[in-house]
This record gives structure tokens, sequence and C-alpha cells, in this order.
């Protein structure tokens, strides 16, 4: 029986993201030809031969789109991610149960993905915002479980939102919480006494939830929402209700179980006063950034339960007038945003008028603070002229997994900074700086392979970075422009071996370093 054609989509999307782990993350020795890379290790004379369709740029990485998708293993083609990992799996001699753990989550992000690939995305510029955020289908491009809802299968296209009441004990609520709760349920639902309070809980958590508080009381109302390209933050319906939640999910989405800390439903309520320096750094630099705001949480003792009020988009669209829209979603449909940006230079004017906003918008934190946002592309929202399509600056949300370090930020703001989850604190300057460099990296390369304008588009995008970096910024100089490396997150090391305190990264080469280099494509 012939395969579904999104189906063998979805296997080769696998198959390439894992073939290009282990490559980068240096899990086997790499033996690279102008046709294909021979892969190799220490503990078995076995050989897999991943063909390239055309010469690659660099022989110490890889990008999974770089990949034909034709691997042999004893002359045999592997099909997917998960017949490639159980091959390493008994080359390294891993744990059985690990390998076969990583397998089934594999599996789920293929099922996921081939689902989103029978969707019908038609966009345009005045599509709502949760259909943007719902069609970024590919997300990570180096991600192997990038579509992993595990252990789910579905389109996420709708959620239902219950509503349980826990005792008020033990609990930690910011903001005007309870004032923007009870615009979602009826007004006689509202009344459970002062000593209870009342969460939103997403149907898959609603188990979980009973679990972690058997007292807890299931209220007879439930509201639809629209999962965002998260899943866990939902918008919600309704011509008064001008905010969305964040709530836990205990589904395996991309790498981690989505459940939230309870320290990260809270700090971005509390950064109120270090959003305001982010963005007046931005103005500083002649950037627009404005950070979505979380208004309110509540935290319980459990990551199961909480939730975070944040400002949603819409409201941020009557607001300004501007077309907002998900960057990752740019980048996936970047010809339904764009559709007459067509040749080589206007695809380049338009690389060099997104890095002059991005670079503007998220650097300045940076240079003058130490602080840096985790500005990745499904972080990052553009705005955008709705007549014109001109960029005007970004929104940025997602305020749990910053880096800054503290000595430098309290020397230039006289604030102070929370810093209990280990992730946030960085112990030099220089880490913060290697951290920002990895995210802008990221969101340029995107763009880059979305105009498919090469080596070209980064050296405009280089251009632009220098415009950027104060006169006598050595460090910056040298670690963005002048290091051959840039650091990305080994997302198949961190799987299959753990994390001690932080993230296992791994090195790529920096293209804005070797964009001025004679390198080409």
């Amino acid at each position: 029986m012939l395969k579904p054609l999104e189906r063998k989509r979805a296997e080769l999307a696998s198959l390439a993201r894992v073939a290009a782990c282990l490559i980068n993350e240096r899990l086997v020795t790499s033996t690279f030809t102008d046709n294909s890379i021979l892969l190799s290790h220490p503990e078995t004379d076995e050989t897999i031969c991943v063909s390239l369709p055309r010469p690659p740029q660099f022989h110490e990485a890889v990008h999974a789109s770089e990949l034909s998708g034709k691997i042999l293993y004893n002359d045999r083609s592997v099909l997917d991610g998960a017949g490639l990992m159980r091959i390493y799996g008994k080359w390294a001699k891993l744990n059985n149960e690990r390998i076969d753990q990583i397998c089934r989550e594999f599996e789920n992000s293929v099922q996921n993905l081939e689902k989103a690939y029978r969707q019908d995305w038609s966009l345009t510029i005045d599509s709502p915002a949760w259909a943007w955020e719902q069609a970024v289908v590919e997300g990570h491009g180096m991600h192997p479980w990038h579509r992993c809802r595990y252990p789910l299968v579905d389109d996420f296209e709708t959620a239902s939102i219950h509503f349980v009441s826990v005792p008020r004990a033990g609990l930690t609520l910011v903001g005007d919480y309870e004032g923007h709760i009870s615009k979602l349920i009826p007004t006689q639902l509202n009344h459970q006494g002062d000593d209870q309070v009342i969460f939103p809980v997403h149907e898959y958590q609603l188990p979980n939830v009973k679990n972690a508080f058997p007292n807890a009381r299931v209220l007879p109302c439930t509201i639809s929402g629209r999962p965002q390209s998260s899943v866990r933050s939902i918008s919600l319906p309704g011509a008064d209700v001008d905010f969305c939640i964040k709530v836990p999910l205990a589904v395996k989405i991309t790498s981690i179980v989505r459940t939230i800390r309870p320290w990260a439903i809270t700090i971005g309520y509390r950064l109120e006063p270090i959003l305001t320096v982010i963005e007046n750094a931005a103005k500083t630099f002649g950037g627009s950034l404005r950070v979505i705001r979380e208004v309110a949480a509540a935290a319980s003792s459990s990551e199961h339960l909480g939730c975070i009020i944040r400002q949603s988009t819409e409201s941020l669209v009557a607001e300004t007038g501007d077309r907002i829209i998900v960057c990752a979603a740019v980048a996936e449909h970047i010809h339904d945003v764009w559709p007459d940006i067509t040749t080589p230079e206007a695809k380049l004017d338009l690389l060099r008028d997104f890095c002059v906003h991005l670079f503007r918008a998220v650097l300045p934190s940076v240079l003058l603070h130490g602080f840096a946002l985790q500005a990745h592309m499904q972080n990052l929202l553009i705005r955008l002229d709705p007549v014109s399509r001109d960029i005007r600056g970004f929104f940025v949300r997602d305020l749990g997994s910053f880096r800054v370090h503290r000595e430098t930020f309290s020397a230039s703001t006289s604030l102070d900074v929370d810093t209990a989850w280990v992730l946030t604190k960085s112990d030099s300057l220089e880490k913060v700086y290697r951290y920002i460099l990895s995210v802008i990296h990221g969101d340029v390369a995107s763009m880059i392979r979305a105009l498919q304008v090469g080596m070209p588009g980064w050296k405009v995008a280089r251009g632009e970075l220098e415009k950027v970096i104060p006169a006598g910024d050595e460090m910056a100089r040298r670690t963005w422009l002048e290091s051959p490396e840039c650091m990305s997150r080994a997302h198949l090391s961190m799987q299959l071996f753990g994390v001690e305190r932080e993230c296992t990264m791994t090195s790529i080469p920096n293209r804005f370093y070797y964009c001025q280099q004679g390198v080409s494509e």
C-alpha cells in the first residue's frame, strides 16, 4: 500500500532533522564529500551514507534543509528519524528503553506533522492573528521534535477550557487576576467564596489537576479557545476579552513537557519596571520594540495548575492599527505577506529592513544593560503597515527565559532581577552576548532561507549588524562578527543524555563571520 504524500513528507522532515543533529552535535564522525556525508562511530565498522543534492557549504555542520532525504544504511533506505535513531542507539550502545521512548516521540511528531500538511493554509495579511499562529507548521528547522505533541495526535485548532475552584491558601496571585477570570465565566459561578480561586484548565490537563488537587471543584462551565503556536497559550473569544491565557499542559511539546514552574508564572508581571528599561533601550537605538505584558497571574504549588493573563494580539491590533504576525509564520508563508517581493534585489531590500528593525529592537538591552530576551521567531511578532506592508517594529512575548548579567544590569539601571531559575543568570557579560548571537543568528537564518538569498543575504545582515554595535564595544565585535562559531542548542544530546544545569550546546558556523571570508552558496 502506497503511503500518502503527506506521510512521506513528514517522515523525510524527521529524518533530515535527526541526521543533521547527529552531525552537528558530533554524535557521529562525519566525512564530507561534494555529494555525500559518511557517518561512522568508534564502536562499529558500519556506516551510513547521507546523500547531498549539492556540495555542502561547510564541513562542520549542516542544516536539515541541505539534506536530500536519501540516506542509506547497509544499502537500504532509512525512511524516518526513528529508523535512524535506532541505528545510532545500536552503534552507541545506548539504553534500549530510552531509544524506544525517543522513537515513539519521533513517530508522534511525524503523525502530527502529517496532519498539519493536510491543512489548507489560506492566509492573507488580514487573516486573524490566531490563524497565523496555527499556520506555524515546520517550526524550528533543526528540531527533531518540532511537531511532537506526545502522546497526543491532534490538529489543535480549538481547545476546550474548563474551570476549577481551589482553596486560596498557598496560592500566589499578582495583578487583577480574578477580575480578568471573571470575564470568562457566568456571573453566578464567580462567587465561589472568598477562600476560593478559579483557574482555567486545558481539557487535556484536567486529569492532572484533579490528581494534584483532589479537593478542586470542577465548575459547570467550559469555553472554547484557539491554541497559539505554543499550544498552551490560548486566544479567547469575546469582544470584551482583551487578553489571552497561558496554562500548564502536561504534554511533551517539542522536547519538554509544558507544565509551568510557579516562578515562571509570576515573573512576567514582576518584571514590569525592567520591561520599560528594555523598551527605552530600543528607542535609544532608533528601534521599535514593545513587550507584550503579562498583566496578571496565579500560581499554585504545583507545575500542573497556574495561569498567566497576557495582552492579546487582537487587542494590540485594535490599539495600533498594525497587522501583527508571529515571525515563525511569516518565515513559513512569506509570499502571503509580501507577494510582490520576487526579484533578488527586492528580497535583499526586505531582508535589510527586517535586520534594521530586528537588531535595533533586541540588541540594545544587551549592549546597554546586559539583558537579553529570548527573542526567537515564535516569541517575536512583526508589526506591519496594513496597506504598504512596511515593517514598523516588533512585539516580543514569553518573559520566563531571559538571560542577564546581574552586575551589569544593576550598575546601569539601579534595578535588580529575580534570577531564581538557573538558566536566567549568566556569570559573565560575554555569555549574554553569545546567547543573543545564537538568537539573532537563528532569526536571520530563517528569513534568509525563506527569501532564498544565501550568502548575499548574510552580507546584508552583517552590514546592518555592524551599524548597531557602538564604537568601542570590542566584545560585541569579537563575539558577533569576528568569531567563526555560534552556539546552538544540542536538542538530540539533551534528550539522550539529560541536562545537568544549563542547556547542552553545540557550535555551528557563524555566518555573520563567514560571509566576509569568501564562502559562497
